[in-house]
């Protein structure tokens, strides 16, 4: 049998290599291409132009249009007169609306409110100020105001040139949200609707509609009642709380030897001392849907759980809170009311139990536990995430349900209280 050996040094050539006449082609096909896009490229902004003047026509103008077309094609197929009157009837009514569009207007704009941070329940007093920014007079406009999913429609006056306008309006605030009022809109539409063109002419402004929450007094609920902190299990040799004596080790600190026990004994003798961790108040509040029975539930939830982190914040203690959406450490009181502004109910069925572990995992050193949830939660899953949580974090539950009385029960090792509204946290807040 003969070897072939390759000299040492020598190009190894692959098994399959690519045709010249397939890398020529593709080569080919790669210029080629640019050169198609770099020609297109100044076709795509005509087409832009052209379509752009099309955005005006609303669906209602859409469906008028096709009915004129097709009516006037079955009219001359079908030699129907009628059918050809309608259609060119149609198409008439759309001539006549885009003369209505003929005119630009010219307007600076801005938006104005008292607070852009308010409890449910306040009012927000705003003000829209419109100026002729052109140099002609304007005749009388619509403008559109965006509050939330709704708008507001103003008629405004016929302006000079470099005249203002003022516009006041109020904003009712009867639940928790975010707000976004804006922009401005300027609107000119023919009296049928069949085109509509609008421009904006300001920025956005959000409101946040914080829940409502109560004061938890500490020194009665006995919350965060710990001063120096929560003893672990974990030896230091310098802390607060007292273990016991040892033998002096190469690197313990000199102030902790026990002179006393030196003394009697003939060698160093030092304290050891059990590991102190300061309070970390941990809210897991969850947002499943199938939890709640009605939105108002949820709510009173949401108020529970701000006024848990709030109390930990007044008394410099540290907290955090989680939901299904994510880990909040609130940096201040007005940030954390601003998360909770946006949260809202999931269904991805992520219960308390599993919620309860992903939070541990992301706050390990907390040292008391609030869970809270709705009134449609099985006993069984507050008994599941209470046993997920580890035995030296205490842990309660607040169960929130406006069709019991508030009341008080205990379940294995865990205090739950009943809330029906959010005066009854404060009141019940001492048994746990």
């Amino acid at each position: 049998m003969t070897t072939i050996t390759q000299p040492k040094g020598a190009l190894r050539r692959p098994l399959l290599a690519r045709p010249a006449w397939l890398t020529g082609g593709v080569r080919r096909a790669r210029t080629g291409w640019k050169w198609l896009v770099a020609q297109l490229t100044p076709l795509r902004g005509i087409l832009i132009s052209l379509v752009r003047p099309l955005r005006v026509v609303t669906r209602l103008g859409w469906l008028v249009g096709g009915l004129g077309l097709a009516a006037i094609t079955a009219g001359v197929l079908l030699g129907w007169a009628e059918a050809i009157a309608l259609g060119v009837i149609f198409l008439v009514c759309l001539a006549l609306a885009a003369l209505w569009l003929i005119g630009q207007v010219a307007y600076s704009a801005t938006i104005e409110v008292d607070a852009t941070r308010v409890k449910v329940g306040d009012h927000v007093l705003g003000r829209l100020v419109l100026t002729n920014a052109g140099h002609r007079g304007l005749t009388s406009t619509v403008v559109e105001l965006p509050v939330g999913r709704g708008a507001a429609s103003f008629l405004i006056p016929p302006m000079g040139a470099g005249k203002s306008h003022e516009q006041l309006f109020t904003v009712p605030t009867r639940r928790r949200a975010v707000i976004t009022i804006g922009p401005a809109r300027s609107v000119k539409a023919d009296p049928l609707g069949l085109l509509r063109r609008e421009r904006s002419w300001s920025e956005s402004v959000e409101i946040f509609v914080h829940p409502r929450t109560t004061v938890v007094d500490v020194d009665t609920a006995g919350l965060l009642r710990d001063v120096e902190g929560v003893v672990t299990r974990d030896l230091s040799s310098s802390d607060v709380a007292f273990h016991a004596l040892r033998d002096y080790v190469p690197g313990d600190d000199r102030r902790a030897v026990h002179w006393r026990s030196t003394a009697r004994t003939g060698r160093l003798i030092v304290r050891q001392f059990e590991e102190t961790r300061k309070t970390h108040l941990l809210v897991v509040l969850s947002a499943d849907a199938s939890e709640y029975a009605t939105e108002d539930e949820f709510e009173l939830a949401i108020s529970a759980a701000g006024s848990l982190v709030l109390q930990a914040a007044r008394e410099n203690r540290r907290a955090s809170l989680i939901t299904q959406v994510g880990l909040v450490q609130p940096r201040s009181a007005q940030l954390l009311l601003d998360e909770l502004c946006r949260l809202e109910m999931h269904s991805d069925r992520v219960t308390l139990p599993a919620l309860v572990n992903t939070a541990l995992t992301q706050a390990p050193d907390a040292t008391v536990a609030a869970l809270i949830s709705g009134s449609l939660i099985e006993p069984k899953d507050l008994a599941r995430a209470r046993a997920n949580v580890p035995s030296e974090v205490r842990t309660f539950a607040i169960r929130c349900d406006q069709t019991s009385d508030p009341g008080f029960r205990r379940a294995g090792s865990m205090n739950v209280l009943t809330i029906a509204e959010l005066g009854d946290l404060p009141k019940g807040a001492g048994n746990l």
